[in-house]
């Protein structure tokens, strides 16, 4: 399960920029700076394929649910939806990595799979 998701998170971008990087260069700038509309600007700029980074989350068990919270909202353009769908993952990525015992939680590498050493 784990190659599956990074196999089709690293299908969402070219390879300058993969949804694993982006997810953490965001969790990074997070834990730096927690303020959401920094993050989501940042998110905003980075994006290069808002179409795939939605399609993608429609396809995943676990963000699906995400993706669909954030639509209740209403939202204007594709690349705003994915801007706040991913502060959305990584809000949550670090929420857990919170609960969990900080650093032990790596949601970059498997976009948010939890995963024992």
């Amino acid at each position: 399960m784990r190659k599956q998701i990074l196999e089709e998170a690293g299908e969402v971008h070219k390879p300058s920029s993969t949804l694993p990087s982006l997810i953490g260069e965001l969790q990074a700038e997070m834990r730096r700076s927690p303020r959401r509309s920094h993050l989501h600007e940042l998110a905003r700029r980075r994006i290069e394929a808002p179409h795939e980074i939605i399609d993608w989350a429609k396809r995943d068990r676990r963000w699906s649910f995400t993706l669909a919270e954030i639509m209740n909202e209403p939202v204007g353009m594709p690349r705003e939806l994915a801007a706040r769908l991913l502060v959305a993952i990584v809000d949550e990525l670090e929420q857990e990595r919170e609960a969990f015992g900080g650093d032990d939680v790596d949601g970059t590498a498997e976009i948010g799979v939890l995963h024992a050493e």
